[in-house]
């Protein structure tokens, strides 16, 4: 196997000294020139019907990508929803202790000694401890809520955004399909016009036909040709012509001229 893998490095070594040897630098360009030429050639003997079979499978793979997209974005509203809810309980928490927060102070202000809330009685040192605790609460809680915001902001931005993205790529999908349907009817259409420039109309029973009635017409005309050989000889010169009408006429009249004649010579006598 080593020996094999050696004779192929060798072999592409050898192949490659000798295209450097004879077209120098430009060894790399002649060879990317060919091997894109190539591709192009390839390329373009695929037929157009499964470019666009093969187009239409990469749109069906932007749906599994839209569904995904759609489970995060639904995920991310549900999950705003509920922090949403956390702040708004958290601010009502903080109205509810900055009321507290108020009274303990202002009673602490009186200079009582002993304080009674809910029917039990409090020292002032318990009071005052109490105060601290809870104005340190509020500050805790309050400075959270100021980030909760922050972050609600920065994630509802974000899902604005994702959804925006969402909307583009189905519109997009949308778009590729009728592309994709587009480019098919017009396929179609040059395979329609392609098949009309091949389209071959027949012709050839009309041209026997017509040849037949032709050979049919020169037969008859040779035969009455004949007919009329026979009738009238060809080897006569036609020196008078044939009786015709005028021919009648003069007839007629040299009959009766001569008739009329001799009426006259008869009566004479």
């Amino acid at each position: 196997m080593t020996k094999k893998f050696k004779l192929v490095g060798g072999g592409v070594a050898v192949g490659a000294l000798l295209l450097f040897l004879l077209f120098g630098s430009d060894a790399l360009s002649y060879v990317s020139t060919s091997i894109s030429k190539v591709h192009n050639s390839v390329k373009g003997s695929v037929p157009v019907d499964f470019e666009l079979e093969r187009a239409r499978n990469e749109v069906d793979k932007i749906t599994p990508e839209i569904q995904s997209n759609m489970q995060l974005i639904a995920k991310e509203e549900v999950e705003l929803e509920q922090l949403s809810e956390r702040i708004d309980s958290l601010e009502e928490s903080l109205v509810g202790d900055h009321r507290a927060i108020m009274r303990l102070q202002a009673d602490l202000e009186s200079g009582s000694e002993t304080f009674i809330y809910t029917g039990n009685e409090y020292s002032a040192s318990e009071v005052k401890r109490d105060l601290s605790n809870r104005f340190s609460e509020y500050k805790v809680n309050d400075e959270t809520l100021v980030n909760l915001k922050q972050v609600y902001v920065s994630r509802q931005h974000n899902l604005d955004i994702a959804e925006e993205k969402l909307a583009e790529m189905q519109s997009i999908k949308r778009q590729l399909v009728a592309q994709i349907d587009n480019l098919e009817a017009r396929n179609k259409m040059v395979e329609v016009a392609r098949s009309s420039s091949d389209l071959v109309i027949s012709d050839s029973q009309v041209a026997r036909t017509s040849e037949l009635i032709n050979e049919i017409k020169s037969r008859l005309s040779a035969e009455e040709k004949i007919l009329d050989a026979e009738i009238l000889p060809m080897d006569r010169i036609p020196v008078e012509a044939d009786g015709d009408e005028n021919d009648v006429v003069a007839d007629v009249a040299a009959y009766f001229n001569q008739k009329s004649t001799d009426s006259l010579v008869t009566s004479s006598h």
